[in-house]
């Protein structure tokens, strides 16, 4: 049997392959959706008493590169469908079992923008209503995570709530410059009744006592969410950056050995560029493992301060990709902008992806600098 590994290095050519009509339909597309539930992948963060690999973050970090070098827009959406059974996990045990239903893996899109919505409690459970954006891999979804304000008393509380995908509607808002492949479209719920159990206190989901590890076994149920979370965003940004950086260098190799007309400059400046823009890369590549390396290493034991500096050190190394990438356009020449070139493509996704939130600089290095300093947090993401 294939590794997990090595069923994403079979399935990158098909993500590549199908890169261009993922971006025309602003979805992913149904071949590549089953395509990854054949491999198993989708269960790789599942507990094995279920079914699934329980692997660990190394593992998870390789395979979504690797998927990533593909396409960016295919590598997001599955790095999160992955990453939301964790989060899943976190419900009490008869939810998780209904949502399972026993399969061993779910697909569950999910935000934890928390000012999209408002909760009101009521007899048995809550009535949610709102309007969320980002809903990445909303189209093949079956179950829905969305955060919002339960209003109790004086002070609102932060959820986390569970529903099935008919509870939701869609909102064909997704026409963007990049990661047009994700479908991460809107999605509306209109005074939906969620069950009691199907509402999660924020800080049962993102604290690092959150009781998880006590009802599944493996490294990984040690692991704090948050981090996690700045993984999952982060390593396909790496992985589009990389595949820009590996097309421009064939195609200039293919120039070079006259195989191929192009309008890829070929002088000193590109080549220099090329090997800036690859050790760059490389150096983003070994920040990331480096923090991976010490989120396994210390898990829900690291201190807040310690946690602040994985998520900018992330940040950094999301900073360094876009950076070179900026340097990989400016090198490829006119035809790079091709709309069949893969390129073109790459880049627009490393920009659109890296702004999200959880990369902002001043956040994040602002939360560090708090940490070391004794200064209060101001809603610190790790």
């Amino acid at each position: 049997m294939k590794s997990l590994l090595e069923q994403a290095k079979a399935l990158a050519p098909l993500l590549a392959a199908q890169a261009r009509e993922a971006e025309l339909l602003r979805q992913p597309t149904d071949e590549v959706i089953e395509a990854v539930r054949v491999s198993g992948i989708y269960s790789l963060m599942v507990p094995k008493a279920m079914g699934g690999h329980g692997a660990d973050l190394d593992t998870f970090f390789d395979v979504v590169l690797e998927l990533s070098r593909g396409d960016c827009s295919m590598g997001w959406v599955i790095s999160f469908y992955i990453e939301h059974n964790f989060w899943l996990l976190h419900y009490a045990p008869e939810v998780v079992e209904r949502v399972f239903d026993g399969a061993n893996y779910v697909l569950a899109p999910g935000t934890l923008n928390l000012t999209g919505g408002k909760a009101v409690k009521v007899e048995g459970g809550y009535r949610l209503s709102g309007q969320w954006p980002w809903g990445s891999g909303l189209v093949h979804g079956t179950w829905v995570l969305a955060g919002a304000m339960l209003q109790m008393g004086e002070v609102p509380a932060p959820y986390i709530f569970l529903m099935p995908d008919e509870d939701v509607e869609a909102v064909d808002t997704w026409h963007m410059a990049g990661m047009c492949g994700t479908g991460s479209q809107d999605f509306r719920i209109d005074d939906v009744f969620v069950p009691e159990a199907y509402g999660l206190p924020f800080s049962l989901l993102t604290d690092v006592t959150s009781g998880i590890d006590a009802r599944h076994e493996g490294p990984l149920y040690r692991t704090p969410l948050l981090p996690i979370l700045g993984i999952a965003a982060s390593t396909p940004i790496l992985g589009a950056a990389q595949n820009a950086c590996r097309t421009l260098a064939d195609q200039l190799r293919a120039k070079g050995e006259g195989r191929r007309e192009s309008s890829v400059p070929r002088g000193d400046s590109a080549l220099r560029i090329i090997g800036e823009a690859a050790i760059t890369l490389e150096a983003a590549e070994l920040t990331l493992r480096s923090v991976l390396k010490d989120i396994m290493a210390r898990r829900k034991d690291a201190p807040s301060q310690e946690r602040q500096q994985w998520m900018a050190r992330i940040a950094h190394a999301v900073s360094r990709c876009r950076e070179a990438g900026s340097a990989i356009g400016a090198a490829a020449g006119g035809g790079s902008q091709r709309l069949e070139n893969p390129i073109q493509r790459a880049l627009r996704d490393v920009n659109t992806a890296s702004s999200h939130a959880v990369f902002d600089w001043d956040s994040r290095f602002a939360d560090y600098g708090r940490s070391m300093t004794g200064e209060p947090l101001v809603g610190g993401l790790a």
